[in-house]
């Protein structure tokens, strides 16, 4: 009897062993982890060992039009003899350089004249010239302090230094918050139009979320993109109903999310991300016994899927060619997954017992041509909020919130069509002050 009970405290002794070790060896590949917070090793001493080689690149010369001055260099003596009686070849070599000019802020003075009514007695002032904001600072130094902080993301103080240093404008930092929220305002239509394309288009939309803190409070931001455009919530809860609130209506396309709860409801074209199932069965590879081998088989049969699909993007094989070997993969990933359910551990049993539920949801990018297996695409878009947070640790206020959804939705659309994201900003302000409609990023897509 005590020899039962002291082969059972070992049994629960050695499992709570295992149960630490696999949450102190959790990381980026065998958990939902970021990166950041791998313990990296040191690497390698290389000093002294031979590098491959890269092949350069030649910088393009400028047309002759666009170049401002020419300067001639000539020799009068010999560079090795010292001898004046030098030949010109009239050939040269030719170094063109880029220099910055000095740069001096334009400032205009807006005299309103006051005016008084002979009829009424009352007193009027003229406005402004349409396009001209009321404000100390013009659209251009707007849109380039806005860009400043909302898309290079700099913080206020680094705002401050690098205007006073490059153009000589000093600027402090409450100037910098109300510019935020005047190009926030101006920039508002633009983000509705974006947010409208994004949902109700029939493109494949890709869903992810991220933790934010808004004025000391725990949030979070959610980001849905096409490959066209990109929209962000920030702000919100991490829920169902703050999902629904951010997506409003969506249209009828496929989707690739994770497998958070909040999506289930997207239909029947949802695609689980195989990378974070990648990550999944990474974690039970690690184990000892069935569940190590489970783990070990469908994390490489699902890296195989990807890796085919890789080369069907690459035109290396055809679409037969990857519908066949999908086939196979498909048949053996099953097959593991029945194996977790029957001989696996009542943890990985349950796991696999729900994939097999859900199993059509890993497979639903064989039936589209824009559907990828993995939500790679959020996830980098998402970065650029992350990098924010890490920075800034949020916001601190509603309207800080409105201001980062907005410009980083519009910063990384405006950057998927190739345009200028300052130039775009400052012809946003111009428009909003002029009364006319918002500029169009891509009028033949709608936004």
């Amino acid at each position: 009897m005590k020899l039962k009970k002291t082969e059972d405290l070992l049994r629960l002794a050695l499992q709570r062993i295992a149960e630490l070790e696999e949450r102190l060896n959790k990381n980026s590949k065998n958990s939902s982890k970021p990166p950041s917070s791998d313990q990296k090793p040191n690497s390698e001493n290389t000093f002294g060992l031979p590098r491959a080689s890269r092949e350069g690149i030649n910088r393009n010369f400028v047309p002759p039009e666009r170049v401002d001055s020419f300067v001639s260099c000539t020799l009068i003596n010999c560079p090795h003899c010292g001898s004046s009686d030098i030949i010109d070849d009239k050939k040269f070599v030719c170094l063109q350089q880029v220099e910055l000019p000095e740069v001096n802020p334009t400032i205009t003075q807006y005299n309103c004249n006051k005016y008084t009514c002979a009829a009424c007695s009352c007193r009027s002032v003229a406005d402004l010239p349409r396009g001209v904001p009321n404000s100390t600072f013009g659209p251009k130094l707007m849109a380039l302090i806005a860009s400043l902080t909302g898309v290079f993301h700099l913080s206020k103080r680094e705002v401050i230094q690098l205007v006073k240093d490059l153009y000589h404008i000093e600027v402090c930092e409450g100037s910098i918050i109300n510019i935020e929220e005047r190009v926030s305002t101006s920039i508002h239509d633009v983000y509705e139009r974006i947010r409208h394309v994004v949902m109700k288009s029939i493109a494949c939309k890709h869903f992810d979320e991220t933790s934010w803190r808004n004025n000391g409070k725990n949030k979070y931001a959610w980001v849905a993109c096409t490959s066209e455009a990109v929209c962000f919530g920030v702000g919100l809860s991490r829920s169902k109903e703050a999902f629904r609130q951010f997506v409003g209506i969506l249209g009828n396309s496929p989707s690739v999310t994770d497998r958070y709860a909040a999506y289930h409801d997207l239909g029947r074209d949802h695609q689980y991300c195989l990378a974070h199932l990648i990550r999944d069965f990474h974690q039970y590879a690690e184990r000892y016994g069935p569940d190590g081998e489970i783990g070990q088989a469908v994390e490489k049969e699902l890296r195989k899927v990807c890796k085919i699909q890789s080369e069907f993007r690459r035109e290396q094989i055809s679409l037969k060619g990857r519908n066949l070997r999908l086939h196979y993969c498909r048949k053996r990933v099953e097959m593991h997954l029945i194996d977790g359910y029957a001989s696996g551990s009542e943890e990985l049993s349950r796991f696999c017992e729900k994939m097999l539920n859900e199993f059509d949801k890993w497979w639903t990018f064989t039936r589209f041509n824009d559907v990828d297996p993995t939500n790679n695409l959020a996830e980098r878009d998402l970065r650029k909020l992350v990098l924010w947070r890490k920075k800034s640790y949020g916001t601190r206020s509603e309207r800080g919130q409105r201001f980062v959804e907005r410009i980083t939705s519009i910063a990384e659309t405006v950057k998927r069509t190739g345009k200028n994201v300052l130039t775009f900003i400052e012809k946003a302000v111009i428009d909003f002050y002029s009364g006319v409609e918002a500029p169009y990023i891509c009028l033949e897509k709608g936004f």
